[in-house]
């Protein structure tokens, strides 16, 4: 009797093999598309089933594919079984698609973006499942070997079809799912919060170990070709921990956020102390370059600059004692000059746009150090939490601010412009509460994941003070810009940080003290800044 397979795949790995096998066993394989021509053209014998053709327009010839693999059904004593025609046959199915989102962003392109080609493939699959006792259904290509292995020695056991029917009901639940979230999510819909959270993240590399050695872990990967994701899967070495992976895509998330906040706004609607209402404009970051270090999600290192080497010099000198397993990002190419000094350091990885040759070299003397080149950001605009029970999902925050109120008689200059808004950048990503003090656009120091903003305060002060001393700098001007993610309270520790040279201080505003902290800042000279808007983030 006639053994009927169907191959049709989108991913080709191990296919040629598999179906070799197939055809050498005496096997009929049915396929269409690119899937035949690659089959042809390594002289696998095939044969064009019209139903798989994607310019295929008679629904009946997919109707008659669904009720033949339906109708298959297999004799418990010899395996195969005619059932009502010869047709009726085919025992296996070699078929996959690739689940992606797609961006229905016109008319003209929402309806293939709603119904694409491959549509009906994973209903001829999801068919199959329906019948995955007498049709062994193959969606993934690391199974191909356990599948040769078990039809050589005429054994196919139900615990590997059911194995398979699930991997096979969780591809095409991946498929939907993208599916529903590109229609749902499109500029056409623009629905943010769907009525069951569905993205097809994808299994890709096992990791080294979780965030400690008693976890495992395992990297997924976007449903799309952006984020730091693309990058790890062609990083060579030894398996990447779970938390040099997560300081990696947050390091890069800090350097995309930058770029894309401040390029989309260059001015925010500002209000004086007497309320007159003017604009205050940021200097346009072209030709700055952006170097953060990060440890378990904490940043340990932060500065901006006009060149590579001084921006890691100034984001290296804040705390040069613990470079251990830290994560060096840069917004600009890694050159032979700033690899040089970079090398020095024992940096667990870097992330920049690219390396020049020069800089490869001379960074591959560190041979713990992963080089991760990354031009992209993540497509999805949301941040999310597993919690007990289910998660916990929101937008993301990315807007910097709605407006400023310049509550002293004075208003800031460019240059402390600029840095309260770098700072608020680095504050929205920091774990909160946290505080950042800055100067000459590098962080002298800064507080994070503390239980209050007060803690916070006198954190940074603290950190300033251990910085001051650690580079032989002026201990009686410590910073020019204190910023906040929340509202700060008049203390001990802002009265110490005002006497030690600030210049300007942004917060939100809020407290009970706001007005003798004011009048304090008025007295001193110093510029006071509210925003009305925290920036909590965990």
């Amino acid at each position: 009797m006639t053994k009927r397979a169907i191959i049709h795949v989108e991913n080709t790995e191990n296919i040629l093999e598999f179906a070799d096998y197939l055809a050498s066993s005496g096997w009929t394989i049915l396929s269409a598309n690119k899937t035949e021509e690659l089959l042809k053209k390594q002289r696998i014998p095939v044969i064009r089933e019209q139903a798989l053709v994607e310019s295929n327009l008679y629904v009946a010839d997919t109707s008659q594919l669904i009720r033949r693999v339906l109708l298959t059904k297999i004799e418990e004593d010899s395996y195969y079984e005619e059932e009502e025609s010869d047709d009726n046959n085919v025992f296996l199915i070699c078929m996959n698609i690739v689940p992606a989102m797609h961006s229905a962003s016109s008319s003209k392109t929402s309806e293939r973006s709603i119904c694409p080609f491959n549509f009906y493939i994973s209903t001829i699959i999801r068919s199959a499942y329906s019948n995955y006792e007498n049709v062994i259904i193959l969606t993934d290509p690391e199974d191909y070997k356990e599948a040769t292995i078990q039809l050589r020695t005429g054994n196919v056991t139900k615990e590997f079809k059911t194995y398979l029917a699930g991997k096979a009901l969780n591809l095409i639940s991946a498929y939907d799912g993208g599916l529903s979230a590109s229609v749902l999510q499109g500029t056409l819909s623009g629905v943010y919060f769907m009525n069951y959270l569905m993205y097809p993240f994808r299994k890709e590399i096992p990791l080294q170990k979780g965030a400690n050695s008693q976890q495992s872990a395992y990297l997924y990967k976007s449903p799309s070709d952006y984020g730091t994701m693309g990058s790890f899967l062609k990083t060579p070495g030894k398996d990447l921990p779970y938390n040099l992976i997560s300081d990696i895509c947050y390091a890069w998330g800090q350097i995309s956020n930058l770029y894309t906040i401040l390029k989309n706004q260059y001015t925010v609607k500002s209000t004086n102390s007497d309320g007159y209402a003017f604009t205050t404009q940021f200097t346009p970051l072209t030709g700055t370059v952006f170097t953060i270090a990060v440890k378990y999600n904490s940043i340990v290192g932060a500065a901006l600059s006009t060149n590579v080497v001084d921006s890691f010099r100034l984001t290296y000198t804040y705390d040069h004692e613990n470079t251990g397993d830290v994560t060096l990002a840069c917004s600009a190419v890694i050159d032979a000059p700033a690899a040089t000094e970079i090398v020095k350091c024992n940096f667990a990885a870097i992330v920049a746009p690219s390396f020049t040759t020069e800089a490869k070299q001379i960074l591959s003397l560190n041979k713990n150090t992963r080089l991760i080149p990354s031009g992209k950001t993540n497509n999805i605009d949301f941040d999310g939490r597993l919690i007990n029970g289910g998660i916990i999902l929101q937008t993301r925050d990315s807007t910097l601010f709605n407006h400023w109120k310049v509550k002293t008689k004075n208003r800031p200059s460019q240059q402390h412009t600029d840095e309260m808004a770098f700072g608020m950048l680095l504050a929205m990503g920091a774990r909160s509460y946290s505080a950042v003090l800055l100067k000459n656009n590098s962080i002298t120091g800064i507080a994070q994941c503390c239980t209050s903003t007060i803690k916070a305060i006198e954190g940074a002060l603290y950190e300033a003070e251990i910085h001051a001393k650690r580079n032989n700098l002026d201990e009686t001007a410590l910073a020019d810009v204190l910023v906040c993610d929340a509202e700060i309270k008049f203390t001990e520790a802002v009265k110490i940080l005002c006497d030690k040279g600030i210049k300007a201080i942004i917060q939100t505003g809020g407290t009970s003290t706001d007005n003798e902290f004011i009048d304090y800042c008025d007295e001193k000279g110093i510029v006071m800044i509210f925003t009305d808007m925290t920036h909590i983030s965990f």
